[in-house]
């Protein structure tokens, strides 16, 4: 979706292929979310000294030719906007997981254990010995090895993990940590199931893991 001009409010919306054959088939588009971003604009151009005062500081950007709206964020939505509306501030900090985000606890071939994985986050702009808080969305038959603090939902604790069977998820928060290992507990795994990750820190844009755990009840 792009601006058409800079005299109105009349946006360009187009659909992806998704959202045509949504139209195709006389479905909603159920649109839930949406992103903002200002990929194209240089705000190099803000002259706090412009000789009309401070109506026109912004005028050479807002002057800029608008993109045209393509389907493709790598294209139109290269740089999304993110924060609270906070002046002088250039970039934004965010997460990433080097490990990458989506990783599997695999089963260990004729064993009824599993092979752990270890999330690794990085904080740009780049700090230091940066640690993170977690947010393990379903902690059941699982291990974190960690060296922060490990809150778990219910009765359940850092010496008492909920195990697989237990009829409701059950979240666990990580509370100031470096890197993440996660395991699965030995003979716990009956099914293969997904969970989430969710990796925080104040100030940056969150990061998301997707972890895949392979059942490991038998040695086959």
């Amino acid at each position: 979706m792009g601006i058409l001009d800079n005299d109105t409010v009349i946006v360009d919306a187009i659909l992806t292929k998704v959202g045509r054959q949504k139209l195709a088939n006389g479905q909603p588009l159920g649109v839930s979310q949406y992103a903002f971003g200002d990929t194209g604009v240089d705000y190099t151009l803000y002259n706090a000294s412009h000789p009309s005062g401070s109506s026109a500081y912004g005028s050479a950007i807002t002057s800029l030719p608008m993109l045209e709206a393509v389907p493709d964020d790598n294209v139109f939505l290269r740089f999304k906007l993110y924060g609270e509306g906070e002046r002088n501030v250039q970039n934004f900090s965010f997460i990433t997981a080097t490990s990458g985000t989506s990783v599997t606890i695999s089963k260990i071939a004729g064993e009824t254990e599993s092979n752990p994985i270890t999330i690794i986050p990085r904080v740009f702009p780049t700090v230091q010995n940066a640690t993170y808080d977690y947010k393990i969305l379903d902690m059941r038959g699982l291990v974190a090895v960690t060296d922060g603090e490990v809150q778990i939902g219910g009765d359940f604790n850092a010496n008492n993990l909920p195990p697989f069977d237990h009829p409701d998820p059950v979240i666990a928060n990580i509370i100031g940590a470096g890197n993440l290992e996660i395991n699965a507990a030995p003979q716990q795994i009956t099914s293969q199931r997904s969970i989430g990750v969710e990796i925080i820190r104040d100030g940056a844009a969150p990061a998301f893991v997707t972890v895949t755990i392979e059942a490991n009840n038998t040695t086959a």
